[in-house]
């Protein structure tokens, strides 16, 4: 059995190497499961009981799935499905009920997770279609919001607005950043400054082991509570080059240096820096060998939004075969649909990869020799097992009165 599934990882390995069109119709199988899990199954309130913003997170990463599907193709049949789903998403997260688990009394209201990833996604809505009904609408809470998150910055020496009462992650606030960025291409230039200004604190308040952007912080000082970590690292590299190009690629080379690497011959994201350990919590996911499993997952993103293709694709094929794809005949899900928060952060992940050249894919050769050492290995135990206890090679052993 062990040996049919290692067998059956290894040639899962080069399962995704697919066409942008092939991936593309994988990634609408993905969306076909969730959009079940959400209209069907009650999958927000589901991820909440798991999760503190498991309500927000997949439906966000719901509908920025389908944006991020609708601006790379030209039907517009399509189009208009992407754009039908990503405001019913965005309609989730904007529900009265959704903004249970959020402070309305800090500032900005509901805090800056809340309002980030809700204007991110209504960024994405409006790039889609410039003259879908009520747009003008759409666009004049964009800008509301937008106005807002600029404001608050003003208001504080802190590059990091709060998340929840005293509390601030840096990625959320990355999120809220992004949104404000995407004003360029739908509005005007008047957040330049605000975005330089920014990113010129942020530098002043890099995790000094890494170089990168901390995990957690206070908000009002800036000083970190929490160095760099994987899964936050992952989300907000993914996002920077919307943000701000040239710093993106300096925060993931640094990346690259001590969280990108490889486990058992496969590509891998460490949730913690190189040399160094910790547990998995609710932001992380579990961490198994040292590996993030969120930071793993988001990576494929990160590593196309830099450019860095051959990475996004290794990484894809390692997910494709550890994450026990089921494909029905219009669903497809991770991990036997038993976690559908990992569907909606791989669907989202794979949008950010889609456009580009398939690559060869030498990293499975160390991982093929490991895995044939452990069937020789496995196989030869057996065989040893099975001549000191008596049987004939390849024939169970059976206890009876004769082996007493």
């Amino acid at each position: 059995m062990v040996t049919v599934l290692i067998l059956w990882i290894n040639f899962h390995l080069y399962c995704g190497n697919e066409s942008d069109t092939e991936r593309e119709k994988g990634i609408i199988l993905q969306l076909n499961f969730l959009k079940k899990e959400l209209k069907e199954n009650n999958l927000g309130e589901y991820m909440q009981q798991i999760y503190p913003e498991g309500f927000i997170f997949v439906n966000a990463l719901y509908g920025l799935s389908w944006c991020e599907l609708a601006l790379n193709v030209s039907d517009q049949q399509f189009k208009k499905e992407a754009l039908q789903e990503a405001l019913y998403a965005y309609g989730q997260i904007t529900a009265p009920e959704a903004t249970w688990n959020f402070d309305a009394n800090i500032y900005p209201e509901y805090g800056i997770f809340y309002l980030g990833w809700n204007n991110y996604l209504l960024s994405k809505i409006l790039q889609i279609d410039d003259s879908f009904p009520e747009r003008k609408e759409y666009l004049s809470i964009y800008e509301s919001q937008c106005n807002l998150i600029s404001t608050a910055l003003q208001k504080q020496k802190s590059p990091f607005l709060l998340s929840y009462e005293n509390m601030a992650w840096p990625a959320d606030m990355t999120v809220a950043m992004a949104s404000l960025s995407s004003n360029r291409l739908l509005a005007n230039q008047q957040y330049e400054g605000v975005i330089r200004d920014w990113i010129k604190k942020l530098r002043l308040n890099l995790d000094p082991l890494t170089k990168l952007i901390p995990h957690q912080v206070d908000p009002n000082s800036g000083a970190i509570i929490e160095g760099a970590r994987g899964s936050s690292c992952s989300l907000m590299i993914r996002l920077l080059p919307e943000i701000d190009p040239e710093f993106a690629k300096e925060q993931y080379k640094h990346y690259q240096t001590h969280f990108v690497g490889t486990t058992f011959g496969l590509p891998s994201v460490s949730e913690y820096p190189n040399g160094h350990s910790g547990d998995g919590d609710i932001d992380s996911g579990p961490v198994i060998f040292g590996v993030g499993f969120a930071a793993t997952i988001v990576s494929i993103g990160t590593h196309a939004a830099l450019g860095n293709i051959r990475s996004a694709d290794d990484q894809f094929n390692t997910i494709n075969a550890f994450g026990f794809p089921f494909q029905s005949s219009n669903t497809k899900s991770y991990l036997f649909g038993q976690l559908p928060i990992a569907d909606a952060f791989i669907a989202w992940s794979l949008c950010g990869n889609l456009m580009t050249e398939l690559t060869a894919l030498p990293f499975r050769t160390p991982f093929h020799l490991l895995s044939l050492f452990f069937i020789f290995m496995g196989w030869g135990l057996i065989h040893l097992f099975n001549r000191r206890s008596g049987c004939p090679p390849g024939r169970p052993f059976r206890r009876t009165k004769g082996n007493f």
